[in-house]
């Protein structure tokens, strides 16, 4: 994800730089001795990152139709709630990768807030409103609701504090060389001090923070109460309901009302609407609160509760499953079984932009005949899918299952091929 622009390398230099700088997994290699410091590339963390992709590729384009793809409505967890720590747990996975061939400091900080400003414009830019892509051929946002916050932005600034607490004891971990049980814990015992003041603060945030009443103004143009002003009430502290949580709480006073995400998970939620879990027009007597912003990426990210029975067993399977792909991939080497994944890892960005941003679909969607609905997406979708398996919900899984997650692997895996990537 870095220097905006396509990076175009040849020959041996393509063989040692896909090892390096690749969406903040990198590790740096010594001019002068390229072939002693050559570093092996973690392909088991690539593939894990297209993976993530994947998945959230996966989400955006069939989470509508497949309510158990998409995002939980509030209590809960679906497949969508993974995308995100997954990208945290990538970030930090990769993190000491990144730096542990940058000696000197004062360069490591230089390339980490580097970053994380990259991070944050891509965000912006693509989550800010900005873009319209891939339904709505306009574009443009006005400043007084552009969103702040965003998958990246929360990337960016996650990297950016771990990153720096890294750099900060890099040292210091180096010196206890001791291999016992327990060394763990005192090697990193100044990160476990700073995730305990974190988790500590947040929770005390979290349940200790008073909510009061609230107002917002209805944003949506196609809605009866457009600009009609409505009061919530609350006025309590420690609970994690929609209205009255104190993540949207802080999030309005710090992030702003008019900045936050106008079309959370929460309308597909019972109170609001008839046919959830699935998306529909709100019921007659839905609270207020359902046609109110709120931003699932802000300041403190909200934890779901009622988590069903089945959740903690998921939970265990799929680690079980990432660790078996760890010892495919990196131990036993049979990476090849999952190259279409490892392609998107290496060309993460791209394949997030273009397909997951839905940026490649906006431009495709701009050529269209006599009606914005006849375009190619459309007709594709229609025809090569939906109308062949006579079933919306399929054709659509279908659709991005091929039409986007396996095409965009092929394309990675052809830049790949000519030594193209998209970097940070």
């Amino acid at each position: 994800m870095a220097s905006q622009d396509l990076v175009r390398r040849s020959g041996a230099d393509v063989e040692d730089q896909t090892n390096h700088d690749r969406l903040i997994a990198v590790t740096e290699v010594d001019e002068k001795h390229p072939k002693l410091t050559r570093s092996k590339r973690v392909a088991s963390l690539d593939i894990f990152r297209g993976l993530t992709v994947a998945l959230m590729v996966l989400v955006d384009g069939a989470g509508d139709e497949w309510p158990v793809i998409g995002h939980a409505p509030w209590n809960g967890c679906n497949l969508a709630d993974f995308v995100m720590p997954f990208f945290l747990f990538i970030v930090g996975m990769a993190i000491p990768l990144s730096l542990k061939r940058i000696p000197d400091r004062g360069k490591a900080v230089k390339r980490v807030v580097v970053r994380t400003i990259k991070l944050l414009f891509w965000g912006i830019l693509l989550q800010g409103g900005y873009s319209h892509a891939p339904d709505d051929l306009t574009y443009g946002v006005d400043m007084k609701h552009i969103r702040w916050c965003g998958i990246l932005q929360r990337i960016a600034f996650a990297y950016l504090v771990v990153a720096i607490l890294e750099i900060v004891t890099k040292e210091a971990n180096l010196e206890d060389n001791s291999t016992s049980g327990f060394s763990i814990f005192r090697q990193y015992y100044r990160q476990w001090i700073v995730a305990a003041c974190i988790f500590i603060i947040y929770m005390s945030l979290l349940y200790g923070t008073y909510v009061p009443d609230w107002e917002f103004r209805v944003q949506y143009d196609d809605s009866p109460d457009y600009g009609k002003v409505f009061k919530v009430i609350c006025g309590t502290r420690g609970k994690l309901d929609q209205p009255c949580n104190a993540v949207g709480y802080i999030d309005r006073k710090i992030l702003g009302i008019n900045h936050m995400y106008k079309h959370p998970a929460w309308h597909r939620s019972k109170p609001c609407t008839e046919v959830s879990p699935y998306e529909g027009p709100f019921k007659a007597n839905a609270p207020a609160w359902c046609l109110a912003p709120f931003e699932p990426e802000g300041i403190l990210r909200h934890t779901r509760t009622d988590l069903n029975i089945g959740v903690p067993w998921a939970l265990h399977f799929l680690f079980l499953g990432l660790f078996c792909i760890l010892a495919m991939v990196d131990i036993v080497g049979m990476g090849n079984l999952f190259l279409p994944l490892e392609w998107i890892g290496m060309n993460a960005m791209l394949v997030y932009v273009m397909a997951a941003e839905g940026i490649f679909e906006g431009f495709l969607n701009g050529w269209y005949y006599k009606s914005t609905n006849n375009t190619l997406v459309y007709w594709v979708r229609k025809h090569v899918f939906v109308k062949v398996w006579h079933s919306k919900k399929v054709g659509i899984l279908l659709y991005v299952l091929f039409a986007q997650i396996l095409f965009w692997a092929i394309v990675a895996g052809i830049l790949h091929r000519v030594g193209i990537y998209w970097k940070l």
